[in-house]
């Protein structure tokens, strides 16, 4: 019982962590959010080359579990070129 409170508490403060960061729990705000702070365009831009990156795939209308993957993709290659 002990070790399932502190799970909870963890994943709650993930959570909340998460939101503060994002201001929402969508991989897809995420990942527009960190690739306009890495490439210095308005969100707006970003949206937009990330839509149409999907739409390349033939993707158009991503799911959370498509935005995550991108989001984690674009979270190493960050990591990679020391911008992360």
């Amino acid at each position: 019982m002990k070790y399932l409170l502190i799970v909870a508490g963890l994943a709650a403060a993930a959570v909340v962590a998460t939101y503060a960061r994002y201001e929402s729990l969508d991989p897809c705000a995420w990942l527009v959010h960190d690739a306009a702070r890495r490439s210095g365009l308005p969100a707006m831009a970003e949206e937009a080359r990330i839509r149409a990156e999907f739409l390349v795939r033939g993707i158009t209308e991503p799911r959370a579990d498509e935005c995550l993957g991108s989001w984690w993709r674009l979270r190493f290659e960050g990591a990679n070129d020391g911008k992360g």
